[in-house]
């Protein structure tokens, strides 16, 4: 892909996007769909120390097709009780 700039997909899974832009500060990406960005996506940016506690902002997108909002927040819920707990 990074060479041809190719779609690539394998049709019996399902691929979850990432992007990991630690140069920068940012509090989260919207409306990435374009055809090929239609699977669950996590990005996040630079860590932030703010009073005392380092702070890494999340952004996850979640296409309607493959959850609705009331699974997208279980899962979210499910993602913070596990890092409350680290």
């Amino acid at each position: 892909m990074r060479r041809t700039c190719a779609d690539y997909e394998i049709t019996d899974h399902m691929i979850i996007g990432t992007s990991s832009l630690v140069k920068y500060d940012i509090d989260g990406a919207v409306n990435m769909y374009s055809g090929i960005f239609n699977n669950p996506f996590l990005i996040w940016g630079k860590y932030r120390e703010e009073s005392g506690a380092a702070k890494l902002p999340l952004s996850f997108q979640f296409h309607h097709v493959q959850m609705d909002g009331m699974e997208a927040c279980e899962f979210l819920e499910r993602v913070q009780r596990v890092i409350d707990s680290l």
